[in-house]
């Protein structure tokens, strides 16, 4: 019944855990396209949009140096003082008159080179490919008008006939005339060109008598602003007055430029049902550049999204079913750990998991629950019963032999003393020993720290008696390790064997340093001297001896005894160590438990 239950159980967290995944999957899947796509999005975007900032630049600097090389032009119209006479004379006069006037001026010109209106402009203009024509009209007689054409190709092409069932030429107006002999009658439409005005003042009387016009061809401008491959954008000139006089147009209605502000941004819109993005360049020169791209240029980004959607649907389809097969298997095999677990709990310590011949987490823990299993049933047949009690016997073997041995040597110690001295001075000794054996002979096994030290420092000022004026004492014991619970006499054997061993008689130098640390999960303490020391084989020696190995005969016993002590409580990784050096000194470290927790 417990078994049925506990696999219904497991059931339902996996059902948990594969429907919170399968759940995850999908929508850190939806999260991560739909993040992916509008990135992609703005990106592709973005970077059509500075496509046709940068082509908006071209442009005003292509119109910019046309406005350099006009505003030069006119410049010099009115330096040349000879040449703006002519101007105004031919614009009041008409070219008839105009000739004569010039004729007249020739002779009296010392130059043999002729200096007019027809060489002036086609000097400056000439040179510029893209001009199809100049023309030079008055602003009072509008019948008076001079025309250079560089481009006679491109300028016929350019004229839009008025009346397209007629193939011949419309008579010149009266008093119309052109400085190269071919008139064009005025209120002709131009169609691919781009004119640009600039009137002429009278130096003098600063009235405006003139207007030059020159007239550009948009083959050039065309170039720039067509696009080869990207997303298709419209391009629109817009003059001072908001009117179109260019434009590049791919299917945006002349409505929607209309609306758009004269100011540099790019902004996105919505007209007739339809997302527009907009680039606009405004109050450079003459002009404001409008670039324009329509939502519906962005097919091929749509397409990558359909086909993004479609791989991610079939990848979370695959990701969700594999994610089924590995946790139906993984449900299996827990629940035939815990039917292993649940046998075991009855008493059953002979059951043991199916292993499986995958290497992971699961085949870890089927291993080691088996491996534990096995050695479980071998400690208990084995060793606790009888490992427990031969450990305790050892305990008190162990603390036993250290009250005879330190007995024998204090009271020696008094004995000299007393031979030396008066009775005065064997009397403290003997009440310093008097607390020392009733510290020794108390029945607590576990003490204080701080108590330890109490004992350490009645058998020390024992030692000054016999040794006055030889010896310095320096205790660092910090109050966070006074509390510290520690088996009793781990210390005195130390500093004993430091008095035997140790301790230069014919020296009034001799240190001895107690210093105590807390590292956490346990604490140190060391007894550190600056006596005799030991040489490299003599310190092989004695550690071989502490750790209960063979090793040459040893009369002390004191190390071992406390090192063995206090493996036998707290375990393997505590105890105690020793480093010294030949004439140097000798440092003994003790580590046990910060909390005194006991191994057996």
């Amino acid at each position: 019944m417990n078994l049925k239950s506990s696999s219904r159980f497991h059931q339902k967290i996996f059902h948990k855990l594969f429907l919170t995944s399968s759940i995850t999957i999908i929508v850190t899947v939806i999260i991560l396209i739909v993040t992916i796509t509008n990135y992609y999005s703005n990106i592709i975007i973005q970077k059509e949009i500075n496509v046709n900032t940068r082509t908006m630049e071209r442009v005003e600097d292509y119109f910019s140096s046309k406005d350099s090389n006009i505003n030069k032009a006119i410049r010099d119209i009115y330096v040349q003082g000879d040449l703006i006479d002519d101007i105004s004379f031919a614009l009041h006069n008409g070219y008839g008159k105009y000739l004569e006037y010039r004729l007249d001026r020739f002779t009296e010109d010392q130059t043999y080179f002729p200096s007019n209106l027809d060489t002036y402009f086609n000097g400056f203009f000439s040179q510029d490919n893209d001009i199809n024509a100049i023309s030079l009209r008055s602003l009072d007689n509008p019948g008076i008008e001079y025309l250079l054409i560089n481009n006679y190709l491109r300028w016929n092409k350019s004229i839009v006939d008025t009346k397209p069932n007629s193939y011949e030429p419309e008579p010149m107006p009266r008093g119309y005339s052109d400085l190269s002999g071919m008139g064009v009658p005025q209120g002709r439409k131009l169609k691919n060109t781009i004119t640009k005005k600039v009137v002429i003042n009278n130096p003098v009387t600063i009235e405006k008598i003139g207007e030059v016009s020159i007239y550009y061809s948009t083959e050039r401008l065309d170039k720039m602003v067509s696009k080869d491959e990207g997303v298709p954008a419209s391009f629109f000139l817009l003059d001072g007055e908001g009117q179109i006089v260019y434009s590049h147009n791919k299917g945006v209605p002349d409505a929607l430029v209309y609306q758009v502000k004269q100011e540099t941004n790019e902004t996105k819109i919505e007209y007739e049902s339809k997302k527009y993005y907009i680039n606009t360049i405004a109050n450079k020169g003459d002009y404001t550049y409008v670039s324009v791209m329509t939502d519906e240029g962005w097919q091929k980004l749509s397409i990558v999204r359909g086909t993004m959607w479609v791989v991610i649907i079939f990848l979370i389809l695959t990701a969700i079913l594999l994610s089924y097969s590995f946790m139906q298997n993984y449900s299996k095999r827990i629940n035939n750990i815990v039917s292993t677990i649940r046998l075991v709990e009855k008493g059953n310590l002979d059951a043991r998991v199916s292993e499986s011949k995958q290497q992971d987490e699961l085949s870890r823990i089927a291993t080691n629950m088996n491996s534990m299993l096995n050695e479980l049933n071998n400690y208990i047949e084995q060793f606790y019963i009888l490992n427990i009690k031969q450990q305790q016997a050892e305990l008190k073997a162990l603390q036993a032999q250290i009250n005879p041995h330190f007995l024998f040597n204090t009271l020696e110690a008094i004995r000299m003393v007393a031979i030396l001295e008066g009775s005065k001075t064997s009397s403290k000794m003997i009440f310093h020993l008097s607390k020392l054996f009733r510290y020794s002979l108390e029945s607590k096994d576990i003490i204080p720290f701080y108590t330890e030290m109490e004992y350490v420092k009645q058998y020390l000022t024992l030692m000054q008696f016999k040794h006055p004026d030889k010896l310095k004492i320096t205790l660092n014991i910090p109050g966070d390790v006074e509390q510290t619970p520690v088996q009793k006499l781990i210390l005195q054997p130390i500093i004993e064997n430091y008095f035997v061993h140790g301790f230069k008689k014919d020296r009034s130098d001799n240190e001895l340093i107690i210093c105590a640390a807390n590292l956490g999960e346990k604490i140190e303490i060391s007894i550190e001297d600056n006596g005799k020391g030991m040489s490299e084989d003599e310190l092989t020696n004695l550690v071989q001896y502490i750790n209960g190995e063979e090793g040459d005969e040893m009369k002390s016993i004191g190390l071992r005894n406390i090192h063995q002590r206090l493996k036998l409580r707290y375990g393997n990784q505590f105890g105690l160590s020793v480093k010294s050096s030949k004439n140097t000194g000798t440092r003994v470290t003790l580590s046990l438990p910060v909390d005194g927790s006991y191994h057996v």
